[in-house]
């Protein structure tokens, strides 16, 4: 009875995936990668034993976050964009989550500004206005590389606020992102708005990241986001998932692309032009 007891709980037993808590209300992106953690997680269920993504008590912001899963503290799955340190730093499953659609920038402006940014003659202006971006987002050097001043804060929900009191003109988001996080935003506030008419695009994927020596995590994420390409049920999540469902037909965005920039931070040998796993603008 106690062998078959042991066995009976061993057989149950579920390996925890820690990641990430939302960063704020406004973190409207953090259940479509949470949740497309553990569909893949499922996916590979039958090789290598039920899983579950679970979320850190506390909030990590992403520099905090970064450096805990590189010394494998607190989470072992993060999504974030890529750049040459954190590939050379972490293990970086190179299938962009979002099919390269992050590199898509949308707008959160002020609305009482929103007559300036629809007019397209602007827009070979608009590096004369500053933009607010993560302290240690990738974003914001390939802006700053681009000719944008740009103005940085360690604290997500701080740039709503300093979008809204005139310290910095506009706030880049995600096209899959952006509308979402001022719907959330909307309920304190509505001087702020969501513009997609134009677009920035850079090259830019968001991966997951795991700790180097993690081989077995790395390759089980890997192989479920695969088998996800391969059976449709990546694409079916896209789809179906509020954060991403807007965003089809998918060859809409790169007719809307006005301004394209370079990112001297991706890898040389990323291939951006494979169109298995990305959207890119001709």
């Amino acid at each position: 009875m106690p062998l078959l007891l042991i066995f009976t709980l061993e057989s149950f037993a579920q390996e925890i995936v820690r990641i990430i808590r939302p960063q704020s209300e406004e973190d409207a992106s953090h259940h479509y990668f949470s949740a497309l953690l553990q569909q893949a997680l499922d996916k590979t269920a039958a090789e290598y034993g039920s899983a579950q993504a679970q979320p850190t008590p506390f909030v990590l912001e992403q520099g905090r976050a970064e450096q805990a899963l590189k010394a494998g503290q607190h989470i072992d799955v993060y999504w974030m964009g890529t750049s040459l340190e954190r590939e050379q730093e972490l293990a970086a499953i190179r299938i962009p989550l979002l099919k390269g659609l992050l590199g898509y920038r949308g707008l959160i402006i002020r609305e009482s500004e929103r007559l300036f940014f629809s007019k397209r003659v602007n827009w070979l202006r608009l590096n004369l206005r500053s933009i607010c971006q993560g302290m240690h987002w990738p974003d914001s050097d390939i802006l700053e590389s681009g000719g944008f001043r740009v103005i940085r804060s360690a604290r997500f929900k701080s740039m709503f606020a300093m979008l809204e009191n005139f310290r910095c003109d506009m706030f880049p988001r995600g096209i899959h992102e952006g509308p979402a996080e001022v719907s959330a935003h909307s309920q304190n506030s509505d001087k702020l708005g969501w513009f997609d008419q134009y677009l920035i695009y850079y090259p830019f994927p968001m991966y997951f990241f795991t700790k180097k020596d993690n081989v077995v995590l790395t390759d089980r994420i890997a192989k479920g986001l695969e088998m996800m390409i391969d059976d449709g049920s990546f694409m079916t999540f896209m789809q179906q998932h509020p954060v991403t469902q807007h965003l089809f037909p998918l060859a809409q965005w790169p007719e809307r692309v006005e301004v394209k920039l370079l990112n001297t931070q991706l890898p040389a040998d990323t291939d951006i032009t494979d169109r298995r796993y990305w959207v890119v603008p001709e």
